[in-house]
Formats: structure tokens, sequence, C-alpha cells
């Protein structure tokens, strides 16, 4: 039987053990939710909770079309986990679907990639196969649903107001909400894209890391966000023409990605390094359009006129997606960039590759965004949906 893992808390269970809400507001007063007041340390009234009784579908672990109230006689329908109590998707629990994560290291501009990237991938469904792109509407408050928490949080900020996301607070409560997208696409089982916001420094501090890395060890991929501008080279060759900070942390990126390597090498995880994982170098506009200060020290195949090949229209190009990795992955390994290391370590990753993407494509202004052009923001969305066998128009 295979376990179905919970985008909120992330604990595992069968199909046969999930739980139902029920829905019957006639002859149910909501009642105090123990088990949602200790996931999200906020009171939650709710009506009651329902165990299935379905012998056949504990017997061939399957989630029963419903369940019936042993108060009120009601059938209830909502599916819902059964050590959080948050509602889930039935589709999520039913086929298992497919959960990718994005982790960001401190500074990458993680909140910034997931707005864009939510919105590219939104414009640019047609190209890649017809997909269907659908915001979860289940939460535990209207408020945090997926689309009113991505419209509100984020995408009014970026696209409406024109300015940059602040960091993510190590403590906000609201980065626990996750953002969950379903992409469909006809005759597969549907994905979900689990998006946490969570603060880069909570990958630093011991105490708060085994915490962080749990939704990790429960994704089929990971697209981890790494900050170009954290690389000393990089840093030294821009600091002056775009009046950066002092680089406080050199290679701070290599450091979060050793503890997330650790946690997992200690556990002898085996199969989380077969999973497909992307390592994604933001704000790579910043070498593209000053190649005349990198020299060689760009990376190779690419070019900021030229974006992600499938937005012609004519396909995903595999051969370009594979030159980017070679062109990244030999600055990486350049005597200038010194980061050998990290590219020999990611190697333990049997499934990985390199990328180099902008969310904003031009450098913000006073925290303003004043000429918005993603750079191959899908790309590596793509790449790990084409491992995980989604079936993409190829360019030939």
């Amino acid at each position: 039987m295979s376990s179905i893992a919970c985008p909120y808390c992330f604990k595992k269970f069968s199909r046969s053990e999930v739980l139902f809400r029920c829905t019957n507001t006639r002859a149910h007063t909501p009642a105090p939710d123990q088990h949602l007041q200790d996931h999200w340390g906020t009171p939650h009234m709710e009506l009651p909770a329902i165990e299935q009784s379905s012998l056949m579908s504990r017997l061939f672990d399957r989630v029963p079309k419903s369940a019936k109230c042993p108060d009120c006689g009601e059938k209830a329908y909502k599916v819902m986990c059964p050590h959080c109590h948050n509602l889930l998707e039935r589709e999520m629990v039913e086929k298992k679907g497919v959960i990718i994560s994005i982790v960001g290291a401190r500074s990458s501009g993680k909140t910034n990639y997931i707005t864009v990237l939510v919105d590219e991938l939104m414009k640019n469904c047609d190209y890649l196969g017809n997909l269907g792109i659908l915001p979860s509407p289940l939460a535990d408050r209207e408020e945090n649903t997926t689309e009113r928490r991505y419209i509100n949080d984020f995408y009014n900020i970026l696209y409406r107001k024109g300015r940059v996301q602040a960091a993510t607070a190590i403590e906000d409560p609201r980065s626990r909400i996750p953002l969950i997208y379903k992409i469909v696409q006809q005759g597969k089982d549907p994905l979900f894209l689990v998006l946490y916001d969570t603060a880069g420094e909570n990958f630093m501090d011991p105490k708060k890391l085994e915490e962080n890395v749990k939704y990790l060890a429960v994704s089929d991929a990971t697209i981890f966000l790494l900050d170009t501008f954290n690389v000393p080279f990089v840093h030294d060759r821009l600091k002056d023409k775009m009046n950066l900070p002092e680089l406080t942390s050199p290679n701070q990126f290599f450091e979060i990605f050793n503890k997330v390597r650790e946690y997992f090498t200690a556990r002898s995880d085996k199969e989380h390094f077969k999973k497909p994982m992307a390592f994604v170098f933001t704000k790579i506009d910043a070498i593209l359009l000053n190649r005349d200060i990198f020299n060689d020290a760009s990376p190779a195949n690419m070019s900021a006129e030229q974006n992600s090949a499938f937005l012609d229209g004519q396909g995903v190009d595999l051969d370009d997606l594979e030159s980017v990795h070679d062109g990244m992955a030999g600055v990486l390994s350049a005597q200038a960039w010194r980061c050998t290391n990290f590219v020999n370590n990611a190697a333990q990753y049997s499934n990985h590759h390199f990328f180099g993407i902008s969310a904003l494509g031009d450098s913000p202004v006073n925290q303003e965004v004043r000429n918005l052009r993603p750079y191959r923001v899908l790309d590596p969305l793509v790449w790990v949906m084409h491992q995980l066998k989604y079936s993409f128009p190829i360019k030939k």
C-alpha cells in the first residue's frame, strides 16, 4: 500500500485512514478542533470529524466517496488529514499526486520567484501541452486559500504596486501556509505544485532545520534557489555598479545546501538523492547584461535576448535546457567562480540540473520594479516535470 503525505503536517497515512468533515450546520454547532489548533497554534472551531467505516475501503486501501456522520446521519464528502485535520483535495489522496517543492537560500529572491513562476505558468500553459492550472480552494480559513493568498500576499505587491517583496520573516506564521496548485493534463495523474515561502535563515538554525526540511522529505522533486550574488567573485565584480551591500556570509548558499544534504545523508535516505533536483541560480540577468565586466567568466550558451525556447510556441527544446546546464556548470567550475566544491557535492544527487534565471529581468531601484522581464523562470519546473514523465510538445 502506498502512503500519502500531507502537505501541511508532512505526516504519512494510507488512503483508508482519511477522515471526513461533516458539513451539516443545522445539526451541529462548531466546537474546538484540537488537532487543527495544535497544528496552527490558533483556535479553530469546526464541525465534527468523521472516521470512515467502509470495510472494502480499508481492505483495498481506497478513499470512500463519503462517510456517514454517526450523530446526524448526513453524508460527509470533505476529505482531511487524519493527523492535523487540514482539508485535502480528494485527487491528492486518491491518485497520490506528485509534489514539487521549492526551497530558497537567504536573499535568493524566493518570494519574487514564486510570484513570477505562478503568473508565467498561468500565461504560458498552452505552450506546455495544454496544461490546466488550478489553485487549491481548500484552507483552514477563507483568507488562507491559495488564490486569496497569492493575490494578496504575492501578486498585488509585485504586479500592481510594482515593488519587490520584503524578505520573509523568520517567525512569519503565514510562511507555514503553502500555496498548492494542481497541474492537470489529459491522460495524466495530477501533479501538485506545493510552494512554501519559508525564510532562508530557517535552514541555518539547527533548531528550525528539521521542521523546514520535512516537506523536502515527502516531495518527489525539489527546486533549490541559490543567490548568484552570494558567490564572492560575482559580488566583487558587481558591487560598485549595483551598489551591493558587503558580503557578510560568502557562499552561504553552499552552507544551506550542505545542511540539507547532511540531514538526508545522516538518515541514510538514499531515495531523496535519486529524486530530480534543480539547482537554480537567481538574478542571472545581472551577469548577462554586464558581460563586459565578466568577460569569459559568464555562462556560455546563455544571453539576455534568448529566453526559454518554448515561449515561441514550437515546443520544449531539451537541447536548450542541456546547454544552459552545461553553461552554468562550466562557470561554477571555473577558476574565477571557485565553486567546484559545490558542483562536486551537488553530484550526490544523481538526477540534478543547473539553471540560471531571473524573476525580475532587471535590477529594482529603491525596491521598485520598473521593467519586469522574467527570464527563463519556467525552465526548472519544465525540466522537473519532464523528469517526472509529464508530456510536453518537444521541439525537433
